[in-house]
Parts: C-alpha cells; structure tokens; sequence
C-alpha cells in the first residue's frame, strides 16, 4: 500500500527520479501536501490508476524529494518535501514551497500526475517562482493554496469540470501574484481569499453548477474578478475604507450602499454567487469581457 520507492536513471546526463502512490482497496481518498524545494513543477491529471505519480528531473545536486505515506482511518496522507540542496533540513521546514521557472531553461523539474479516480484534499505550499496547476475533470474536495512571492497559474485548460461539489477552494496570497481561472469549473461551495500585498485573479465564465460563497480580504493588494453579467447570478457586498478603490462595470446594478447585483441576479438560484469583499488599502475591479 502507499508510496513506492525512487527510481534513478541517467539518461543524457540527467537523473530521472519517480514515486508513486499506488491504488489501493484500503483507502477511499488521498490527502496530498506539497512543500519546499525549487526548479520548475506542474500539476496535471492523469488516466493513470495510481492516485499520484512524481516524475522528477535534475542536472544539478537537488536531493531527492522526502515523500511519506501514512494511512489513517482510509484516508492515504502523503506529505512531499521538495528539499533544495543550498538549503539543510531545519532551514526547509519552515520555508514556503519554492518553485518553479516557466521555460526549460531551468534544469531542475518536478511534474505531478493526479488520478482522477480517487477525491484528493490537495495542499500547496509556494514560495518564489513560478506554479502550473491543471484540475481539468479531477476529483478534488479541497483545496489551498500559499504562496509567498510566487506566481501561480491555476485553472481547467481542457474545460472539464471538478468531479464532485469542492467543498473550499481557499487561496492566500502574500507578494506573489495568483491566477485562477475558470473557476466555476472547480464546483466549490466556498471559495476564500486573503490577498496582503499581491495581486489575485479570479475568472468566473463559466456556468457554474453549485451556489457558491465567495470571501475574500484585501490587505494593500489587488484582486481582479472577471465576472461575465450575463452567465451567472451574482451579488456583491463590499466593506471597504477610504483608502481603497473599486471599480463595478456596467450591467451591475446598486441596490443599496456597497451592495451590487448583476441582471442574472435571484436571490433563489441554486447557482448564485456571492461576493463578500473586505478591502482596507488595496484595489477592488469587477470586469466583464
């Protein structure tokens, strides 16, 4: 059950490193965290069975990542330590996930393959450079991510949407900048957010199924929604200060102070979304495209 081991080999002067959580009667979902480390990572879906699959790649002295697999009450808990070499054990435990360069310039990747046929609770940990997060069609119950200074691109690219209800999709990020797209593909019943100093995306164009809550707070940062009026009811409420901006397009319309309703909007939809914004020195921009 579990975790397998590494599997090394040299290929063109690389090293190919491999871990595997196998598939297994004994547990019925997969708690996933992923921390530390650098180089260059993905995450995508996968037909493989096997609930999560870890390629890596190295043509540099990066140790091999720490995985741990523990099964408890049929919940599979996988903990992944992404070590760098520059850094020793007790400075890594309490440094954020850092990764990952864009380009194939950066000799040091890791690509995670996610099943689709078991419910995953994924946590990601970032620090600095930059994260590729594809959830197309995967069965995932929760999910967080925090980032410290990274940009983080997540989204749905094949357009499936989330096997199951999400039941939180929360987000946090400090100077980094984070993308969400088409986000009504994840199914999440609350969706947080805590944006200090950097900035957030949110695209919101796609049908959403689910009623969902969206909270978030904005310290001095920004958050942009893309909220097409036409697609999904939505409301607005806004607690900001004097030291803030906000920017609601038209096609929304203000029923009363700090509150906002689109031509969608009923207050009964099973798919209504609301926003519940806290902003205290950052800028708010609601655009429709």
């Amino acid at each position: 059950m579990g975790l397998t081991g590494l599997l090394g080999l040299s290929t063109y002067g690389q090293i190919q490193k491999h871990f595997t959580v196998e598939n297994d009667s004994s547990f019925d979902r997969v708690d996933l965290t992923l921390s530390g480390g650098s180089g260059t990572c993905y995450i995508r879906p996968t037909p493989n069975v096997n609930p999560v699959n870890i390629y890596g790649r190295s043509e540099s002295d990066v140790p091999s990542p720490v995985c741990e697999s523990v099964l408890e009450q049929r919940v599979q808990k996988v903990n992944v330590n992404f070590i760098d070499g520059k850094f020793n054990e007790s400075s890594i435990s309490n440094m954020p996930f850092k990764v990952f360069a864009s380009d194939n310039s950066d000799p040091d990747q890791w690509h995670i393959y996610l099943s689709k046929k078991k419910p995953v609770n994924l946590h990601l940990n970032y620090g600095i450079g930059n994260a590729f997060v594809d959830l197309s069609g995967l069965s995932i119950e929760k999910l967080n991510i925090n980032t410290g200074s990274a940009n983080v691109n997540v989204g749905y690219m094949s357009g499936q949407y989330n096997q199951m209800e999400m039941d939180t999709f929360c987000i946090k990020v400090d100077l980094g900048e984070l993308e969400a797209r088409h986000v009504t593909l994840s199914n999440a019943k609350n969706i947080i957010a805590d944006v200090g100093f950097g900035s957030l995306y949110l695209d919101f164009t796609e049908k959403s199924k689910v009623r969902s809550q969206v909270n978030a707070t904005v310290g001095a940062g920004n958050l942009v929604v893309n909220a097409d009026e036409s697609i999904n009811p939505m409301i607005i409420y806004i607690k900001n200060s004097p030291l803030c901006r906000i920017t609601i397009p038209e096609g929304f319309t203000k029923i009363r102070e700090n509150v906002f309703v689109n031509s969608q909007y009923d207050q009964d939809a099973e798919n209504l979304i609301t926003f519940n914004i806290d902003v205290t020195m950052g800028n708010i921009v609601f655009k429709t495209f």
